[in-house]
C-alpha cells in the first residue's frame, strides 16, 4: 500500500494489513477465521521475513474483523505483554451482543446474504460485493487490552504513530478510525468502501445510523495533530476492499 504498509486481499470477505513497526507487526482487522488469518501471516512471512504480532487493532465489531485473531497471535502473548489488543470504546460489549446473544439466528440468516454455499460459478457465487467471501469457520476472539475513548487520542505502539476517530453507530456500533502519520496512512474501517453498503442488514445485524456514517468521512480530517502537508494521507484503506492512493 505504501512504504512500511502491507495488505493480503482475497483470501476472506475483508482485509488484513501488517503495519511495520520498531520490533514486529501491528496487524489491523484479522478477518473471520484462524485458517485465513494465519494464511495471510504465513504469505507475509514468506515474503517479508519472520517478525512477531506485537498489537492487533479491532476497527469494529463486526466478526470478519476479529475472528482470525488466533491465526496472528495467542491467549498467551497478549497476557504476557507480549502483545496489545486495540479496539474502540464499547467493542467487547456490541461483539456479545451481535455475535453470542443474536449470533445463531444471524449465521443462519447470512448464509442468504452472503451465499457461501453456492457453486463457485457465473451462475451462483461471485463473489460478496465487499469482498470475496466468507470463510466457513468459527470466528475466536481475544478481549482488547486498550479501549480508545475519544477522538483524537493518539497512540505510540512499537515505534509508530496512530491518531484515533471514534465512529460509533455507524457502519458497526463500535467502530473507528485511524491515521497513520509517518506513514501518510488512513484507515476507514468499513466506514467508507468501493461499493453501496447496506443500512439495514438482512441477516439481522442493527440497523445503521446514516447521518453518523455519513459525517465521520467530513469530521475525519479533525483527527490529524496538524494541518500541515505532512499530515495529509496519501492512502485510504478500507477494512473490506481495495486501498485508495493518491499523490500528496
Amino acid at each position: 500500500m505504501c512504504d512500511g504498509v502491507w495488505q493480503v486481499r482475497g483470501y476472506d470477505i475483508s482485509n488484513i494489513t501488517f503495519i511495520r513497526g520498531e520490533s514486529g507487526w501491528i496487524v489491523v482487522d484479522p478477518l473471520t477465521t484462524t485458517a485465513t488469518a494465519r494464511a495471510s501471516y504465513e504469505l507475509i512471512t514468506h515474503h517479508l521475513g519472520h517478525r512477531p504480532v506485537v498489537s492487533v487493532i479491532y476497527t469494529h465489531s463486526h466478526a470478519d474483523h476479529f475472528g482470525g485473531v488466533f491465526g496472528v497471535t495467542s491467549d498467551e502473548e497478549v497476557r504476557a505483554g507480549r502483545c496489545s489488543v486495540i479496539a474502540p470504546e464499547g467493542f467487547l460489549a456490541e461483539t456479545i451482543g451481535e455475535n453470542i446473544i443474536a449470533g445463531p439466528a444471524m449465521a443462519r440468516r447470512a448464509t442468504y446474504q452472503f451465499g457461501p454455499f453456492l457453486d463457485p460459478d457465473p451462475t451462483g457465487h461471485v463473489d460478496c460485493g465487499l469482498g470475496t467471501s466468507i470463510p466457513i469457520g468459527a470466528p475466536g476472539l481475544i478481549a482488547p487490552t486498550i479501549e480508545i475513548h475519544r477522538t483524537g487520542e493518539e497512540m505510540v505502539v512499537d515505534g509508530v504513530r496512530i491518531v484515533f476517530q471514534l465512529t460509533p453507530e455507524t457502519e458497526a456500533p463500535a467502530e473507528m478510525n485511524f491515521f497513520f502519520p509517518d506513514f501518510g496512512a488512513l484507515c476507514m474501517a468499513e466506514n467508507c468502501s468501493h461499493t453501496m453498503h447496506n443500512l439495514v442488514p438482512i441477516r439481522g445485524a442493527l440497523v445503521r445510523n446514516s447521518l453518523r456514517w455519513s459525517n465521520t468521512s467530513t469530521r475525519r480530517s479533525k483527527c490529524s495533530p496538524t494541518r500541515q502537508r505532512s499530515s495529509s494521507p496519501r492512502t485510504t484503506g478500507p477494512g473490506g476492499e481495495r486501498p485508495t492512493c493518491a499523490s500528496i
